[in-house]
């Protein structure tokens, strides 16, 4: 895939996910755990807006065609996996991986164990693509 493209791509998925955490702010009472039903809704929007600036930040990377694969997909794959797992962590009312938000809920087993892997690795999949993208803009002799 091209440059500009991938560049339109985030864009496309910045979007995706703004409108996403919009969605989220209007149930947040609706919720079990309403604290991390509004950190879902923030972060959501957060996460699309730093796509969105990814998108404008893409064309100045110089990477290789794996490395660029690589940095996309995994801020691709690890936004919507991070907001899909704060979004259950409200609805499921969890507390195990955020228990300053979660304190005085619990959910199941099953349920504390996919939000904690899904926060997890949507956490591991922005890191390295920030890692990435931090290397393909350092500078060049």
């Amino acid at each position: 895939m091209a440059r500009e493209e991938r560049a339109r791509r985030l864009f496309f998925h910045g979007m995706v996910l703004v409108l996403a955490g919009l969605l989220m702010g209007t149930v947040v009472q609706a919720v079990a755990n309403p604290r991390i039903g509004l950190s879902a809704h923030t972060g959501t929007l957060m996460n699309g807006i730093l796509v969105i600036a990814l998108g404008a930040l893409w064309p100045r990377i110089e990477l290789s065609a794996r490395q660029e694969a690589t940095a996309y997909w995994a801020w691709i794959v690890g936004s919507y996996l991070s907001a899909v797992a704060l979004f259950f962590a409200g609805v499921f009312g969890t507390s195990r991986a955020t228990p300053l938000h979660g304190a005085g809920h619990a959910g199941t087993a099953w349920q504390e164990g996919l939000v904690e892997a899904g926060l997890t690795l949507g956490a591991v999949g922005v890191l390295v693509g920030s890692a990435i993208v931090v290397y393909g803009l350092r500078r060049r002799r």
